[in-house]
């Protein structure tokens, strides 16, 4: 596998061994848009002009706005091989979330799509480009700059603990180095099909999911919905054989399996367990999948494993879809790491870990803590030499996860240690952010958000967002006299609910719990969070 130091080298080289074959396609109205890998380059190239002529220059940051689409990873090429920064955004965060992170990178242009376009906010941006005219050839040629493996290549945003919004800066070695260090782990090629279901703008999809498989030359569909019929028409009309997903995903296909065997009366319910107990000896995936035959046809017949991400994986499910002659692999990163650290892959698949380390990635456990080392760990964050200062140490990376190594060098995730809430569908929502919200709310005395355990429903075992409320009482008897224990609930849930309304889906505040004394506080008047959740018999 080549040493690759920068993104252009990703492109240009990828281009020159499949520039025929098809790079990105995706279903639209009269039938599937494709782009060839050359398509790609000549688009890539005429958009990396227009942004220079534009004015954009070396270093300048441009922000990425847009659902998923081929012209996500158009963009995203044109604007790092350029030399100028790329600023992913979440396609569904509101026009303030949006605007925060645009003044904070002084974003200087700013590509979007039609749905995106009316949430676009910054004063800053000068140059508004639409995702649909990207495909707009530029005649005239000119010099762009030269990029090196140290320049910054793109600024991603998670939220701070402090509820300020942290840039991870990853430069084109972090990325570039990812993406050489997993393809070498995976028999990945022009044959594979690749499904793209999660949102771009997440380090782990823009990786795993674009970047790596476009370097090993297969085909990445964009699913344009994930509802779970639409994504198994695609896999059947694609003939899919790769996907990256979410535990929640896997876990809806599979509980759909099972309803659908149950609804097919006793006979098709014996014949399926007989069919599962005999694969549970057979160690031929081959076998598996022939035994299975009806259910990889509805899955298009050609699947060979899927990958997971983002949060933790029942091991039942794993097991289920080995069963099945479907493997699923764990692997574990961080924004922080462009974000792969560690990964299984078909040789070496260990149920309940997330694998060994990468090729040229280091781990430790201090204290319990993994920490990590390694050409993909970020340069720091954007403007934040405090907040670096406190997760790198000495070029080692402090995840603020917990965990262990077996005998077989398999790492074990086992915990976190630091506040921040997974949602099932292994998104990051950090409780410092949601409670800046709440505590602008007069009615509001005091609160503390948690991330509690979802105990029922297809999201069980994953995490939501709780805040524990208290009162401001004299406030509502001054503004609103003499009302009863109910009416102030009411009220309060009312503006929790206006605040749900200004923040993306994933961050809104799923359950309220109120309280009627001070919450419990350290000596430097911390909330105890521990002793809160304890007293709440959460």
């Amino acid at each position: 596998m080549e040493q690759l130091a920068t993104l252009k080298e990703v492109l240009e080289s990828t281009v020159g061994r499949h520039a025929d074959s098809i790079a990105f396609q995706m279903r639209g109205e009269s039938g599937f848009r494709k782009f060839s890998f050359k398509d790609v380059a000549d688009i890539v190239n005429s958009l990396s002009i227009r942004l220079a002529q534009a004015g954009i220059k070396k270093g300048d940051r441009v922000a990425l706005f847009s659902e998923n689409r081929p012209e996500w990873p158009l963009a995203y090429l044109a604007v790092t091989t350029m030399g100028a920064v790329v600023v992913p955004i979440d396609a569904v965060l509101h026009k303030n979330e949006v605007k925060v992170l645009m003044d904070d990178c002084e974003a200087a242009a700013i590509i979007v799509s039609r749905d995106c376009s009316q949430n676009v906010a910054g004063k800053s941006i000068k140059h508004v480009i639409p995702v649909e005219s990207m495909s707009d050839r530029v005649a005239d040629e000119q010099d762009l700059p030269d990029v090196a493996s140290d320049d910054l290549a793109a600024i991603v945003y998670t939220s701070g603990t402090t509820g300020v919004p942290k840039g991870v800066m990853l430069t084109h070695g972090n990325i570039a180095s990812n993406v050489e260090a997993v393809a070498g782990l995976f028999d990945i090629g022009p044959g594979d099909n690749f499904l793209s279901v999660l949102p771009l703008h997440h380090t782990f999809e823009t990786t795993a999911g674009f970047l790596g498989p476009f370097f090993l030359g297969a085909t990445i569909t964009y699913a344009e919905s994930l509802k779970s019929y639409s994504l198994i028409q695609n896999m059947q009309e694609t003939g899919t054989t790769i996907m990256c997903g979410v535990p929640l995903l896997y876990q809806l296909f599979y509980d759909g399996i099972i309803r659908e065997v149950e609804s097919k009366g006793v006979a098709a319910r014996t014949l399926f367990q007989t069919l599962m107990t005999l694969a549970k000896n057979i160690p031929s995936q081959s076998i598996r999948r022939k035994m299975f035959g009806m259910l990889h046809k509805k899955f298009g017949g050609k699947l060979r494993f899927w990958v997971s991400g983002g949060a933790a994986i029942k091991p039942e499910t794993i097991k289920g879809f080995e069963i099945f002659g479907i493997p699923i692999m764990q692997g574990y990163g961080l924004s922080e790491s462009s974000p792969i650290l560690t990964c299984c892959n078909l040789e070496n698949n260990r149920v309940g870990s997330v694998g060994r380390p990468i090729p040229r990635v280091e781990i430790q456990i201090e204290d319990g803590e993994i920490v990590a080392r390694g050409p993909n760990i970020m340069k720091g964050y954007y403007k934040r030499k405090d907040l670096t200062e406190e997760v790198l140490k000495n070029g080692w990376l402090r995840t603020g996860d917990m965990g262990s190594f077996d005998g077989d060098g398999f790492l074990y995730i086992t915990g976190r240690c630091k506040d921040v809430i997974v949602t099932a569908s292994g998104v990051n929502v950090y409780p410092e952010e949601i409670e800046k919200y709440l505590s602008k709310v007069p009615e509001i005395k005091e609160c503390c958000v948690l991330g509690v355990s979802v105990k029922v429903g297809i999201r069980a075992g994953s995490e939501e967002v709780m805040a524990v409320v208290v009162p401001d009482y004299e406030y509502f008897e001054k503004k609103h006299k003499k009302i009863g224990q109910q009416e102030v609930e009411e009220i309060i849930r009312e503006r929790i609910s206006d605040i749900n309304d200004q923040i993306a889906d994933y961050k809104r505040v799923a359950a309220i719990k109120f309280r009627s004394i001070e919450l419990p506080k350290t000596r430097l008047k911390k909330i105890k969070k521990f002793e809160v959740r304890k007293e709440m018999g959460l």
